[in-house]
């Protein structure tokens, strides 16, 4: 698979009310940053976000200025075809390999392409897998 990168997703901690999500995305648009994948989720009255984005430095100093809590983590990105068992092979791949995925999250928009993004137990061996 010809594109698959280590990445450095934004973990972001907001507080869980309506309107959260609007917000958050509405802050990066107004830094003049593009998102690439989104997963987002509420967790014990939080509001968590794992955020692909095109300038996480700009994305982070955002995110903070307006209060929210921003980690990273190191993830692997892959783009496949957006096909019927596209992702299953990928999940094979990955598994046959040993390596353990602790989440994953994907994005497609009915396109040609659809993107996943993997938090593993070995990002490098996945990287070097799926090449």
């Amino acid at each position: 698979m010809p594109n698959v990168k280590q990445e450095t997703e934004l973990y972001v901690i907001t507080p869980d009310e309506p309107g959260i999500l609007g917000r958050v995305l509405g802050t990066l648009a107004n830094a003049g940053v593009n998102l690439k994948a989104l997963c987002a989720r509420s967790e014990r009255g939080k509001g968590i976000f794992f955020l692909i984005t095109s300038d996480n430095k700009k994305a982070e100093k955002a995110l903070k200025g307006i209060g929210y809590e921003v980690e990273t983590n190191s993830v692997v990105t892959v783009e496949i075809d957006d096909r019927i068992g596209a992702g299953a092979e990928v999940g094979a791949l990955i598994g046959n390999a040993a390596i353990d995925i602790e989440y994953c999250y994907g994005t497609s928009s009915g396109g040609a392409k659809a993107l996943l993004v993997f938090k593993t137990n070995d990002n490098k061996k996945a990287v070097e897998t799926l090449r």
